[in-house]
């Protein structure tokens, strides 16, 4: 099995050529970073989107992994890949320009990289991983991606806070 870095340098090259177009860097000594969280649009936040985990019906399903554990897999993608085209948009990176923001946090998860070991998880996010970078090239918005729900650092995290999560998706997987 690749390492996850491997992973998320090949998944990155699949975007490689949006981000030919980027212009880098930030003159972050004499500019003021006004910014923006894209949260819930490539990793699902039940608290963000609840409507994509109540509309499934099914009380199990609580996060990213049960809803593509506990549902037919060509149901979730159609799902999800209705979410991903229409939460976040071009417009949207428009009037995040308009409104005099110049950077945004982009939560993308491991798994839209590698999915591996019998993960449920539902991959189609990288293609909306490009247009953001080249809507943000288009309106002079930075992106920050931000590789959110990364296994190690949660797992790292709950040992350190000695959390006992027995019985969850994690655990299960044997993350912790």
């Amino acid at each position: 099995m690749p390492s996850l870095c491997a992973v998320v340098v090949v998944g990155l090259s699949v975007v490689s050529a949006s981000f030919a177009a980027v212009v880098p860097g930030f003159n972050y000594g004499s500019q003021k970073v006004r910014g923006v969280n894209l949260g819930g649009w490539l990793v699902l936040e039940p608290w963000i989107t609840p409507s994509l985990f109540d509309n499934t019906g099914d009380s199990r399903i609580v996060d990213e992994y049960t809803f593509g554990q506990y549902q037919n897999h060509a149901t979730a993608l159609g799902v999800l890949q209705n979410h991903w085209n229409t939460w976040i948009t071009e417009a949207d990176f428009q009037a995040i320009a308009a409104a005099g923001l110049n950077h945004v946090r982009l939560p993308i998860g491991y798994w839209a990289f590698d999915v591996s070991g019998g993960e449920p998880f539902i991959q189609g996010q990288l293609p909306y991983l490009a247009k953001a970078v080249n809507w943000g090239s288009k309106y002079g918005i930075k992106v920050i991606i931000d590789l959110h729900g990364t296994f190690v650092v949660e797992s790292t995290l709950i040992s350190l806070l000695n959390l006992d999560l027995q019985g969850s998706p994690g655990a299960k997987m044997g993350l912790f």
